[in-house]
């Protein structure tokens, strides 16, 4: 006779919340703290200023990336065509 699912120990809860609590505080400190100490240091400074006064955007795509993106997106139509129900 099969036996219901039991709900996860307390413990294992705990432990989950322990590392959500973990990795949220070192993301915060990472953001709010390293990044900007990083951003001060002389040689990073000066090659933000130097993307700041050219107003690039160093997050944009570049033309040799929209060749790749095609594939990308035919890859990912293939993959939720043969897997309907994984991700979302």
């Amino acid at each position: 006779m099969p036996t219901e699912p039991q709900p996860p120990a307390a413990g294992a809860s705990k432990r989950q919340w322990g590392w959500f609590t973990f990795l949220t505080v070192s993301l915060g400190l990472l953001w709010l703290v390293v990044f900007p100490q990083l951003a001060r240091v002389p040689q990073l400074r000066s090659e933000i200023d130097f993307l700041e006064e050219k107003q690039i955007d160093p997050t944009a795509m570049f033309y040799s990336d929209l060749e790749t993106i095609e594939d990308t997106v035919q890859n990912i139509h293939d993959f939720h065509r043969e897997n309907p129900n994984a991700l979302w």
